[in-house]
């Protein structure tokens, strides 16, 4: 059985990859660390809000990617009903 490969678009992709360096920075900025990094990040809330956007954005992409999944395999049963 041939398995086609699953298209991905470019730009959400780079959109996941941002959203972990937003959220490592903001689990920097958290724990406590973050102030090291840039004094913006020594506020906690500053890093809590960096942490939600980055998980936002890696979601994005994984429910993204679980449509296109779902699209494939339902196109492979329709080819092989008809």
């Amino acid at each position: 059985m041939h398995q086609q490969k699953l298209k991905v678009s470019l730009k959400l992709f780079v959109l996941d990859i941002i959203g972990a360096i937003l959220a490592a920075f903001g689990l920097l900025g958290v724990v406590g660390e973050g102030g090291q990094v840039h004094p913006w990040l020594a506020d906690r809330a500053h890093g809590a809000i960096l942490v939600v956007v980055g998980l936002g954005l890696m979601a994005w992409f994984m429910f993204d990617l679980f449509k296109r999944i779902r699209a494939q395999r339902q196109s492979r049963t329709r080819q092989h009903t008809s």
